[in-house]
């Protein structure tokens, strides 16, 4: 290298290495962090994490960060036995920010819902899908279409995200990320749609009054509700020992008019309860806890939409939703939904949800168990008895979460069912390749702290007048 190059990259060195870059450099990560905390304030952790943590900016200062450390580590060259302590701090730095930089690209946070009695092996992540199934009979799907999309760094509104194909007219034209749904139920005359039910179900403690819309006229949808589960669909000839209503839509041929016929199943017997045919505004007893079944409202072939009223920030009953155009129609989608669409030779079902991610294993949730404050409903302390093949029985508390395949599962929160009681359990489930880095550098760092502090004593030994 010659003179003058040699001059240039030791300038460039000294600027990085400058006292007055890190001021720059700790006061942009200040500003940013505070502006991170009024974003996650004002709207929540993903508006923070998207628009701010994860932004352009935050890659950029970090980069800067990254570089000064690196350029200061040069400009003391060659290292002197005294330089260790501040090397060691500096090395410890950068390999946190790798660790910290590698788990966020290949890392897994996310959260699995176990009912109680059930099990599940899928962690729901932040990224979002979306999803295009086609069909031509409307029993047997295809996937056509499959991609990341992440709409609330991207929107779709200058820009509409078309999906390709020839013969698919699908766009989505617009997204919101914070909307109050309501839902529109309809009737229909196209007979590859579902049936739709309003009901009550209610006693002295329990009134829900829901609909219940079948995507397909051989599908079952499901009203779980705590203690018991109310299904539209066509009903099995045993139950599973536990609180079941199937409500079962026919064509009687003889007066060519649509019923309902409803069978009960019981926690004591695998054989239905009682079984009989009901109309629209009709009700009939359960024979469980006291509680009753009213038809409201009954349209044998139905579909459904959601009108939405656009919210400038989230509430506790806000969703994510795109706009959905086919065919010069539009109508909104909602985050972890699917819409179905037809053609006059296909059916399409479109699907735009959060990512589910197979964890290996499956969790089985055998017991929950939950400890309240005294005279209170408010949750004390809770854990989940689980069974994992391959580990057996397992507990997981809100202090002893569960490792296994790589993965560790934490006890997050629960879910309680209409009278009160939890029905399923809450897990949140990581995955930190890069974490084996930050403990490395932690533990850099630390050494380079004791150093620091060492040679400053010998240093001081040495002043110090004999």
């Amino acid at each position: 290298m010659s003179a003058d190059k040699k001059s240039t990259f030791r300038k460039i060195i000294k600027n990085l290495a400058s006292i007055k870059l890190a001021v720059i450099i700790i006061a942009l990560i200040a500003i940013i962090t505070a502006v991170g905390t009024f974003v996650e304030a004002k709207y929540d952790a993903t508006a923070a994490r998207k628009l701010v943590y994860q932004s352009f900016w935050m890659f950029l200062i970090m980069g800067m960060l990254a570089l000064s450390l690196i350029a200061v580590m040069v400009d003391r060259w060659p290292w002197k036995k005294h330089h260790s302590s501040f090397v060691f701090a500096h090395i410890g730095i950068l390999f946190i920010l790798s660790g910290a930089l590698i788990t966020m690209f290949f890392g897994i946070d996310g959260s699995v819902r176990v009912g109680i009695g059930e099990e599940n092996r899928f962690v729901t992540t932040s990224e979002t899908d979306l999803v295009v199934y086609t069909s031509f009979d409307g029993l047997q799907f295809t996937k056509i279409f499959e991609r990341e999309v992440d709409f609330f760094k991207h929107p779709p509104r200058d820009n509409p995200f078309e999906v390709p194909g020839d013969n698919v007219k699908i766009k989505v034209t617009d997204y919101k990320p914070y909307v109050h749904p309501q839902r529109k139920v309809m009737p229909e005359t196209n007979p590859r749609w579902g049936s739709g039910l309003r009901f009550q179900i209610s006693n002295d403690r329990v009134n829900v009054i829901e609909w219940l819309v079948q995507r397909s006229p051989s599908s079952v949808v499901t009203h779980d509700f705590g203690p018991a589960q109310i299904h539209l669909g066509t009903a099995p000839k045993l139950g599973k020992a536990q609180n079941e209503i199937f409500l079962s839509p026919y064509k009687d041929e003889k007066t060519n008019s649509w019923k309902i016929k409803y069978t009960v199943f019981g926690k004591s017997n695998v054989d239905p309860m009682k079984e009989g045919v009901i109309n629209e505004g009709d009700s009939f007893p359960t024979g469980w806890m006291g509680l009753e079944v009213k038809i409201l409202r009954f349209y044998p072939l139905a579909r459904e939409e959601w009108d939405v009223k656009i919210r400038e920030t989230p509430t506790p009953l806000t969703v994510e939703a795109v706009e959905v155009d086919f065919a010069g129609r539009k109508q909104w989608l909602l985050l972890n939904d699917t819409m179905k669409l037809f053609t006059d030779n296909a059916v399409y079902y479109v699907s735009y949800a959060n990512r589910r991610i197979d964890m290996g294993f499956p969790i089985y949730l055998r017991e929950f168990i939950i400890d309240r404050y005294q005279g209170t409903m408010r949750a004390a302390a809770y854990k989940s008895r689980v069974h994992v093949p391959g580990l057996g029985e397992a507990e997981i508390s809100m202090n002893e979460p569960l490792k296994n395949n790589g993965l560790t599962v934490y006890q997050s929160s629960f879910q309680d069912g209409v009278d009160g009681r939890p029905i399923a359990s809450i897990f949140s489930v990581n995955y930190d390749p890069g974490r084996w880095l930050k403990y490395l550098g932690s533990l850099i760092m630390c050494i380079g702290i004791i150093l620091l502090f060492f040679f400053r004593k010998v240093m001081f030994k040495k002043k110090s007048p004999p």
